[in-house]
């Protein structure tokens, strides 16, 4: 169930482990059902925060379905893809589609030109079976595209929002080309009161 009511907030779920290094589902589905005690709206899984490197994609759709059912429509459920190739990032999300997600995150690919940035998600956009969230996350504090780019990218139909980088300064001037009917989610908990002064209405923020 996604909100119709701002704010949102989202969290990147940690993804356990069992003693044998194989994702606990049984774990994972226990702590759902105590964080539906909470007010987070939903779950992003897949994500870097989320030992997205260490999963293959069997265990990333056996994450999703299980967080799925787990929450039996009390929230929903955004799956992260970080792909720079856009017939694979379409095939994830028709997958994770089929697994229950409500959206799909995918990260701005570096490096890429703006052009090349931009036939990549008008591609996904138009092929993706549900919406599309944006996100900018650079790990090398060099921006992965401008921000005039991000907001044309946030524009196109099929895109529920974004969710910022950690400079502040940056994203404020994202937040200018930005439209005010998308999303437009801070990155930080520890940056939610600069997020909401710039016009944040949601943050993405670990557990």
């Amino acid at each position: 169930m996604i909100p119709s009511a701002d704010p949102i907030v989202v969290a990147p779920t940690p993804t356990p482990f069992d003693s044998e290094d194989r994702v606990d589902y049984d774990v994972l589905g226990r702590n759902v059902e105590r964080w539906l005690k909470t007010p987070l709206s939903g779950f992003v899984l897949g994500t870097a925060n989320g030992e997205e490197l260490a999963l293959s994609d069997a265990e990333k759709l056996g994450i999703v379905e299980t967080v799925s059912q787990a929450h039996g429509g009390e929230r929903f459920v955004i799956a992260g893809i970080d792909n720079p190739s856009s017939t694979e990032t379409l095939r994830l999300a028709e997958a994770y589609a089929k697994a229950g997600t409500d959206m799909v995150r995918v990260r701005i690919p570096r490096p890429m030109s703006p052009i090349e940035i931009k036939a990549y998600f008008q591609k996904v956009t138009q092929g993706s079976p549900v919406p599309v969230v944006v996100i900018h996350q650079t790990f090398t504090g060099v921006p992965a595209a401008p921000p005039d780019l991000i907001g044309e990218l946030v524009s196109l139909d099929n895109v529920f929002g974004y969710i910022t980088d950690h400079d502040i300064r940056f994203e404020g001037r994202v937040r200018i080309y930005a439209p005010e009917d998308k999303k437009f989610w801070i990155c930080n908990g520890g940056l939610l009161l600069a997020g909401a002064a710039m016009g944040a209405n949601g943050t993405c923020m670990w557990l």
